[in-house]
């Protein structure tokens, strides 16, 4: 009957999500193991690891600054095609990643945790839709303007908020909701923004692309790392 068809999808349906719940847990559990077990290996990973113990802040912001830097190269040599690397440029970017990026997103990732604390799939989803609005689009505003403001170019910075960035955001939603899904998901807090500084190198050869097309007046303009 219909009835009874319909109790035997509710039945059915309880059934997966309860998988995909221990599914999600366990997966989970096996990231934080693979870090403990990384952390008394020896090698660099595991002194990398320590670092992220005893100097958080500091490692983070490191990282973002090489990070950052190595994304701008990517970009001028395989985006743009320049056969001279501007160093003033990559030194632009590694400082805002140094000085800017990574104390942010060390900050950040900790208050999002005590502001959701909620375990589960949930309280992913709720931190992926606190980060993506609160953080996001101030962020990347923000970063919108820095870059003029170091380049000297403060006529600009109005321009280019107003050109780049609601194109810039609906990219922003396409690669960083799915990989903060990772994120929040599965990698260990003090990892989050080493991974999220990672996704950003793809992140950072979209916005070269969009700051230099149809806009020779920003050519040395605005990469971003979320």
């Amino acid at each position: 009957s219909e009835m009874d068809s319909a109790v035997l999808r509710r039945i059915l349906a309880t059934r997966i999500i309860l998988r995909a719940r221990r599914g999600f847990q366990g997966f989970r559990r096996l990231c934080h193991s693979v870090s403990e077990k990384s952390k008394s290996s020896g090698g660099p990973i595991s002194w990398y690891l320590r670092q992220l113990d005893t100097r958080p802040i500091i490692t983070k912001s490191i990282t973002a600054m090489f990070i950052n830097s190595g994304g701008d190269v990517i970009c001028q040599v395989f985006v743009e095609g320049s056969s001279e690397i501007d160093k003033v440029r990559v030194g632009k970017m590694s400082f805002l990643g140094l000085c800017y990026v990574g104390p942010i997103l060390h900050f950040w990732f900790g208050t999002v945790f005590r502001w959701l604390p909620q375990p589960g799939l949930k309280g992913v989803v709720y931190r992926i839709a606190c980060d993506q609005t609160l953080f996001a689009i101030p962020f990347v505003t923000s970063f919108f303007a820095l870059v003029p403001l170091l380049d000297g170019r403060t006529d600009t910075i109005i321009p280019t908020i107003k050109r780049e960035l609601w194109p810039a955001i609906q990219t922003n939603w396409v690669l960083w909701i799915p990989a903060q899904f990772i994120n929040f998901s599965f990698v260990p807090l003090k990892l989050q923004v080493l991974f999220a500084n990672g996704v950003a190198v793809i992140w950072n050869v979209y916005l070269s692309m969009a700051s230099h097309r149809d806009h020779e007046s920003l050519s040395d303009s605005t990469v971003v790392s979320i």
